[in-house]
């Protein structure tokens, strides 16, 4: 400890804040590196937070963030997805029972969805494109996103129902259609009902996909060019297919049928 001198003609207050003060000691405290520096109880307070609780470190395979005491971490649902906090220490996440709500469910499949007149809902918005959308730098500069993910590939089976919801204020001017080609030369009707007006509450397109609707479709803007992206549809319409053999050469199967029809019709 400093030496603390005092005279025999200093007061009491003197000699009490000179034998009280902590900077012959322990320096300015403003210099400490801790967010308390207004008492040297607090600062080291701050210190034995951090030190006995070093907490974890939250990635998410790009990004990290340290938790420690003090912190708080939020976890926030999604479509079909729900986080719940039922103790201090247990956090519960839960997938929906509705597997038919993901359209993404590259293994589980799809489940029929339309009993009792059900149907799954596809949100979708409108965003700029990315270079995660297959036609950016084409067409117009926004897109759509199904469910928030930014023009996807989707696949629709026959027997459901879809409903691509237009409700949130982004598809104001953006109607959703679907179209035999991305360039929208043909649009495809079959099925197909709209609701309302894009961008306005209870707005919506809607399909009934049957084994006659084409296996390949294209959910596109009707007033702007290439915001959307193709569908698969397993059905038992087929489309511009070609053929090849083993080779990798085509084979037109058409053409011959058509000249053995043609020489039995004339003889």
């Amino acid at each position: 400890m400093a030496v603390r001198s005092v005279a025999t003609t200093d007061t009491l207050g003197t000699f009490r804040t000179t034998f009280n003060s902590h900077a012959t000691d322990t320096g300015d405290l403003a210099s400490l590196g801790t967010t308390a520096k207004g008492s040297l109880v607090a600062a080291i307070n701050e210190i034995n937070t951090s030190v006995s609780a070093t907490g974890f470190i939250l990635s998410d395979g790009s990004t990290t963030q340290t938790i420690v005491a003090g912190n708080t971490m939020t976890v926030t649902g999604s479509s079909g997805i729900t986080a719940a906090v039922s103790a201090t220490d247990t956090l519960t996440l839960s997938l929906s029972n509705d597997l038919s709500t993901n359209i993404y469910a590259d293994v589980v499949g799809h489940q029929h969805n339309t009993t009792s007149g059900t149907h799954t809902n596809i949100v979708v918005t409108v965003a700029s494109k990315t270079a995660a959308h297959i036609y950016q730098g084409t067409g117009s500069s926004n897109g759509y996103k199904l469910d928030g993910v930014e023009g996807p590939f989707i696949e629709l089976k026959p027997g459901n129902t879809y409903r691509f919801d237009q409700s949130d204020g982004t598809n104001s001017g953006h109607p959703l259609l679907f179209y035999y080609d991305a360039a929208k030369t043909t649009a495809f009707s079959t099925g197909v009902t709209t609701n309302g007006t894009p961008g306005s509450a209870g707005a919506y397109t809607q399909i009934v996909v049957a084994d006659t609707t084409p296996h390949i479709l294209y959910y596109q803007c009707s007033s702007h060019g290439y915001m959307g992206n193709r569908i698969g549809v397993n059905s038992q319409v087929l489309q511009g297919v070609s053929f090849v053999d083993t080779t990798g050469t085509a084979v037109n199967f058409a053409s011959t049928n058509f000249a053995i029809a043609q020489a039995v019709a004339l003889g």
